[in-house]
């Protein structure tokens, strides 16, 4: 996939920011990951997948798109230090996971029980994962950025608007369980439609 923006000068960014960045975003995410617990034990039914699918959207948000209002990406090497702030990030909650969380009992991790008790087969997934949602907010940014002024409320609007609507369709299609895990999957997609859409419009 061809990023947004073009090649040019590496943006002059500190390795002090990037970290700074990457620890920041790790922690938001520990905070938003005991919340999501922690409301699934008080709340069930649909006001539960609501809290859950609202906490989704906004981590979501927060995870694509603040790498990008940080470090204010406008070429593809900017793009990669983003996307490099997405995967610090994923490694921070990691460790705040291990240490915290899981010892605490936070929630029931299902996906150890999957992997013979261990977490080492899907944790570089989640890191991938985490590396491309940063990656993909720090390209739309990138092509926002070549038009003028970011609005990036309105880049985070477009994106809820069509993970919604792919919500929708996923739900009255049952292509799978309508809960926060296809609102993850909607949003993500979302990045990807908001991608290619931006990378479009900026070639006419």
């Amino acid at each position: 996939m061809t990023s947004a923006a073009q090649p040019s000068d590496a943006a002059e960014l500190s390795a002090t920011s990037i970290v700074e960045g990457g620890v920041k975003l790790g922690l938001i995410t520990a905070v938003g990951t005991a919340a999501f617990a922690l409301g699934s034990r008080t709340i069930d039914g649909p006001a539960e997948v609501a809290f859950q699918s609202l906490l989704v959207l906004l981590g979501g948000a927060l995870f694509s798109y603040l790498p990008a209002i940080w470090l204010k990406p406008s070429n593809v090497d900017s793009i990669a230090w983003a996307s490099l702030v997405g995967l610090l990030g994923a490694l921070t909650f990691t460790v705040v996971d291990t240490a915290i969380l899981r010892p605490l009992g936070t929630y029931h991790w299902t996906w150890d029980q999957i992997g013979g008790g261990s977490g080492f087969w899907y944790t570089p997934v989640w890191w991938m994962g985490a590396t491309t949602l940063a990656w993909l907010g720090a390209w739309i940014y990138g092509a926002a950025a070549k038009a003028g002024p970011v609005n990036v409320a309105a880049l985070v609007g477009r994106s809820w608007m069509i993970a919604l609507v792919l919500f929708a369709i996923a739900g009255l299609a049952r292509v799978g369980p309508f809960g926060s895990a296809m609102m993850a999957l909607a949003f993500g997609v979302a990045l990807v439609v908001q991608g290619v859409l931006a990378t479009t419009l900026l070639r006419k």
